[in-house]
């Protein structure tokens, strides 16, 4: 990202092949496979050292940011085969998809600093708060990954599909459906002294239908709508930062170091060394891992519509479209070793006017928990552990939306077409850095 010379290489290739066995048995079949290789390298404009960041006057870094050090190789195969057989009223259509990706990441640079789960850099990463400080060695923050920079992992897929076009009156189609396809994420590599990192929830039942129907009640009016319930895949990059550190020192951990008071050189690390691989301070690392109730995203929907001809040469359509989706990503900041919050702060919502003097002031009081720095500390499952990253799935989302459109074929090859959307969204029982221990706060529009 930040002074490195990237480099990507990749190759494909496919075969597709479409064939008639009979007037009524069409068969599609296709096959692909690809490389990925991308390569960032420090541009040597700072050699030997670390990625050092400076927030004041202006915020730069200063040598190989944390992302320029790293490789990323995938290699994929995929297949698909799809049968088209039409009989009477039905038109069956059934298949098969799959698809199998593996990836290595090598990254010596490690994360940002200031990600919310801290690796740190295997380099080595300095923050200040000033350039006096920056000038004195005097850091604020310094954090470093150790263990193997190297994590390898598969993500297969499989897809399985049947669905049936049935036209059962002249006027009237059904279509009906169902898919079930998953994922087998390989089982992580687990810390004796917490088992919940060797284990991922691969979710084999996702059997997901679907229906549709489009009716001609008159010969210019035409009714669509249709419900389906779709399933999405987990993110090999979420899965990976999910599990990339169980906290033993042979994978990958962390250590992150605050300035204690005295000369820079009474400091460990004093700047601008790094800390050796056998530092005591990666003893203690956090851990990250996949909660053991994950489940994976999936999504009701359903339409409506309705098109009507109103002139020879001008369709007005009116319809709705409302879908709810659940277990949604609600970030890895999920500390499973914090200490439950203790003590409440009560807060008094002073009216607009109030001047700014005012010792006090009459209005709606709000009551919350004590989250003051120094107060949320760990050990709640392990005192010997430091944070435990769990990746959840509690998201909600509600989509609803109404929507007009008006066609005009104003000549051969010249079509017009004004429409206008009124949606609205709702989003609730997110955590990302508020109280993790209540999501009501996270209910927003």
């Amino acid at each position: 990202q930040t002074l490195a010379d990237a480099y990507v290489h990749t190759f494909q290739a496919g075969l597709g092949w479409t064939h008639t066995f009979s007037p009524r048995v069409l068969n599609e079949f296709h096959a692909a496979t690809s490389v990925d290789n991308e390569i960032s390298t420090p541009t040597d404009l700072a050699p030997n050292a670390p990625t050092i960041i400076l927030d004041s006057p202006a915020s730069f870094i200063m040598g190989n940011a944390p992302f320029s050090v790293g490789r990323v190789f995938e290699r994929q195969y995929s297949f698909a085969d799809r049968i088209d057989y039409e009989f009477g009223k039905h038109v069956l259509q059934f298949g098969i998809d799959m698809n199998r990706a593996w990836d290595s990441d090598n990254n010596d640079g490690g994360a940002d600093p200031n990600e919310a789960v801290d690796r740190g850099s295997f380099l080595g990463s300095y923050e200040f708060s000033s350039l006096e400080n920056f000038a004195l060695g005097e850091y604020n923050v310094f954090s470093q990954s150790s263990g193997n920079p190297t994590y390898a992992f598969a993500v297969p897929y499989y897809g399985f599909y049947l669905q049936d076009t049935f036209r059962a009156l002249p006027k009237l189609t059904l279509e009906m459906g169902v898919r079930e396809d998953f994922q087998i994420y390989p089982q992580p590599m687990e810390n004796p002294a917490f088992p919940l990192t060797g284990q991922y929830p691969n979710q084999f039942q996702r059997l997901a239908p679907r229906f549709g129907f489009a009716l001609q009640p008159t010969g210019k009016t035409v009714v669509r709508g249709g419900f389906g319930l779709f399933y999405t895949n987990m993110n090999g990059l979420n899965y990976r930062n999910a599990t990339v550190s169980n906290g033993l020192a042979s994978q990958q951990s962390s250590a992150s170091v605050t300035y204690i008071s005295g000369p820079p050189n009474q400091q460990s690390p004093n700047f601008p060394n790094s800390l050796p691989a056998d530092s005591p301070l990666f003893s203690s690392p956090d851990i990250s891992l996949v909660s053991p109730g994950f489940r994976a995203p999936s999504i009701m929907q359903s339409s409506l519509q309705i098109e009507w001809e109103m002139l020879p040469s001008t369709t007005v359509s009116i319809g709705t479209m409302w879908n709810h989706g659940v277990h949604l990503l609600s970030g890895s900041a999920y500390d499973l070793n914090l200490n439950p919050l203790q003590g409440t702060t009560s807060y008094i919502v002073c009216p607009a006017d109030t001047p700014a003097t005012a010792a006090s002031c009459s209005g709606r009081t709000i009551v919350l928990p004590n989250m003051d720095n120094g107060l949320l500390t760990e050990g709640r499952i392990d005192p010997n552990l430091g944070q435990i990253n769990e990746l959840i799935s509690p998201g909600q989302n509600d989509y609803n939306s109404m929507f007009l459109q008006v066609q005009r074929r104003v000549s051969q090859g010249l079509s017009l077409q004004a429409s206008y959307t009124f949606a609205k969204c709702f989003m609730r029982d997110g955590m990302d850095f508020n109280n993790q221990f209540d999501f009501s706060n996270t209910h927003g529009p």
